[in-house]
């Protein structure tokens, strides 16, 4: 897919790295209004976060660099990694914020594949003691039942949980890891049973 900026400026960008992009915009990643997308996770997760740079090198800045934050209230200081893609993607910024509040893309469905639920899962998703869920938190519940929809189409029952999860039911996990598992990267496997 070819993306555009300015008046003749052109990117391409694979399905492949499209799907991550969409993964990571539904979990941790954020796009601003000029169209850059950053990609950040704990310095914990650097191998993670070097699998999605080395994916997406080729419609990105520089690689990963380190962000030392110091949080007041919890008085403790914290270090993450993150790099920017290029500025090619402000048309997607109307599909996924409403004002600055991440919302489901509606208009991107389509690109919700299972490659990018497995970004999704790894960015935003735990599981616990036969519970599995994915954060929705800033979703409505129009976006929260078309999410629902998606899964059916994968063969995965979901449902609504309290504070804005989505939740696996249990007689669909076997098959939501399933379909996740092919795409897990070996730092993020911890997340699976």
């Amino acid at each position: 897919m070819i993306f555009t900026a300015r008046k003749n400026l052109k990117l391409e960008v694979s399905n492949r790295q499209i799907e991550i992009l969409v993964g990571c915009l539904l979990g941790d990643a954020y796009l601003t209004k000029l169209g850059k997308i950053q990609i950040e996770q704990s310095a914990k997760q650097k191998e993670y976060i070097d699998w999605k740079y080395q994916e997406l090198a080729s419609i990105s800045y520089s690689q990963p660099k380190i962000v030392i934050r110091f949080e007041k209230n919890e008085s403790r200081e914290t270090k993450s990694l993150r790099f920017w893609t290029r500025q090619y993607f402000r048309k997607w910024r109307n599909s996924f914020y409403q004002g600055n509040r991440k919302v489901f893309p509606k208009d991107l469905i389509e690109w919700i594949t299972p490659l990018a639920v497995a970004v999704w899962y790894m960015d935003d998703g735990c599981y616990q003691k036969f519970d599995c869920t994915l954060s929705t938190e800033s979703f409505d519940f129009e976006s929260r039942e078309q999410l629902i929809n998606k899964f059916q189409s994968f063969g995965v029952e979901a449902i609504p949980r309290g504070k804005g999860k989505l939740r696996i039911k249990s007689k669909s996990l076997i098959k939501f890891f399933e379909l996740i598992n092919p795409y897990m990267h070996s730092s993020m496997r911890y997340k699976l049973p």
